[in-house]
């Protein structure tokens, strides 16, 4: 053995060791970063709400002023908790994608108003009415700001931690591209990005790291710049070169990544099977879907009628006194499978709308092909005022009670849609159609065409059960903000 290659597996053995405790400090940190900002999240809203009783001095003889400091800190840390399980569905806790400082403060605001929504729910439906109101909204404001300021500051924190003990690994990325653009830009938060490889670019100077040299010099270009990943973000008829440079290996230890060319198809929970000596990844294209969601939906659906009967009644005299026509609207839609069915609206236009819409298709506003338009002149003053607040939805609980529809899953389109899906889009119809969605409380008709259907395939294959909860919990403000209704 020469000691040009001594001195070489040295050095690589020395790089392995360095990469395998970076890497055990990777996976580490994260784990700590979650579960003690979830600690510290549950403290910052229990605190806020703490001094809202301490200042209760501002609203003296408040009804509930004679309740004992301890019931208090009890619905401050029942809130806080919501608050912690709704920030694990957005990713608050992944220390390896840290949010921007809107998306903090949206998520925030978002998450503490369901959270607060909820627990006022829960408060009245057992009865428990003691409870200031201006109590609830002052905690509220001091709970978001406590959170708000915490997390820029913890993120800021785990940042430097991060840095000094597990400093980011360094990426080289295969294919100087419209996809090694993205993926650069994506992981530009975590890792320290080196530039591209390839034979060329077609980037057209728009690239924010360089160019640093042909793929046939992979190899060199990785030991001279101690690159510590390599991702390919090559399509796969360009793949050839790359792969057999990789399978020749490196003179230090480098971990390969790429994007598979099912990328959208591939649901996050997939199982890597090994037959005949050969690697396969296994997955379902629509979640299984447990008993329980249609229990959920049935207990839910009864207790929601019972108590809003009363609103059917003023919405259905509403809508007599306001046009001629019938109170309800039944229009053909499509459920799973392709299974037609009619779904009930309270009408919230003029009885003769379904003619006048081929007048007005020149106006659409929305892509694909749905039909939205902000004033549309078939609508009626009572109508306007059921759609901002989607109180025309409620009678789809019978649909839902029926078993046509369910409180969560996709919107229901009605048979002219479907005729114009591409074969992919046609997915979104695996699954029994719900009252409220992903689309929905990502901001319905603001969300475009394509964009809803792939937020509708996301669901179906990785459907759960906290899935729908967290979409339930997550439409009181979409509804109440009125975001993409019209």
């Amino acid at each position: 053995m020469s000691n040009v290659e001594l001195i070489d597996d040295q050095t690589w053995r020395r790089d392995a060791g360095a990469l395998s405790a970076r890497g055990r400090a990777h996976e580490l940190l994260p784990r700590i970063w979650g579960i003690g900002s979830a600690v510290i999240d549950v403290a910052m809203v229990l605190t806020g709400f703490l001094l809202a009783y301490w200042l209760r001095f501002v609203w003296p003889d408040d009804q509930g002023a004679a309740l004992d400091v301890t019931e208090y800190a009890r619905m401050g840390v029942s809130v806080g908790l919501l608050t912690s399980l709704l920030f694990i569905h957005h990713g608050m806790y992944d220390g390896d994608r840290l949010k921007s400082w809107p998306a903090r403060l949206y998520i925030v605001i978002s998450v503490l108003s369901t959270a607060l929504v909820v627990a006022v729910m829960a408060s009245y439906f057992v009865g428990d009415e003691r409870f200031s109101r201006i109590w609830f909204l002052t905690g509220w404001g001091l709970a978001a700001a406590l959170l708000f300021v915490w997390r820029t500051f913890g993120q800021r924190l785990y940042l430097a931690v991060r840095q000094a003990v597990a400093p980011a690994s360094r990426v080289l990325i295969v294919g100087a591209n419209e996809l090694g653009e993205e993926l650069a830009r994506e992981l530009s938060d975590s890792y320290e990005i080196l530039g591209y490889v390839d034979n060329g670019t077609d980037l057209n100077g728009s690239a924010n790291y360089p160019l640093l040299g042909p793929i046939a010099r992979l190899e060199q270009i990785v030991s001279s710049y101690a690159v510590d990943e390599v991702v390919i973000a090559l399509p796969a008829s360009r793949r050839g070169q790359a792969s057999a440079v990789i399978a020749r290996g490196f003179r230090r230890p480098v971990a390969i990544k790429f994007l598979p060319d099912m990328g959208d198809l591939l649901p996050q929970h997939f199982e890597v099977h090994h037959l005949g000596g050969r690697p396969y990844i296994g997955f379902a294209p629509a979640a299984r879907v447990s008993w329980l969601k249609r229990v959920v939906d049935v207990v839910l659906g009864a207790i929601v009628l019972a108590l809003l009967a009363p609103l059917f009644l003023v919405i259905a005299l509403a809508i007599k006194l306001d046009s001629p026509g019938s109170v309800f609207y039944r229009q053909e839609r499509v459920g799973k499978d392709g299974r037609r069915f009619g779904m009930y609206k309270f009408r919230s236009m003029r009885h003769d709308a379904d003619r006048l819409l081929e007048q007005l298709r020149h106006q659409n506003e929305a892509t694909g092909p749905l039909f939205k338009m902000r004033t549309d002149p078939r609508v009626t003053p009572v109508g306007r005022v059921l759609r901002r607040l989607s109180l025309d939805e409620l009678p789809q609980l019978f649909n839902v009670m029926h078993g046509e529809m369910s409180l969560v899953g996709p919107r229901p389109p009605i048979p002219a849609e479907v005729g114009q899906y591409d074969d992919w889009q046609l997915g979104r119809l695996r699954a029994v159609p719900g009252m409220t969605g992903l689309w929905q409380v990502s901001g319905r008709s603001e969300v475009p065409f394509h964009d809803m259907v792939r937020l509708d395939l996301h669901y179906i294959r990785n459907w759960t059960l906290g899935m729908d909860f967290e979409i339930l919990l997550r439409t009181v403000p979409a509804v109440l903000t009125n975001r993409g209704a019209y």
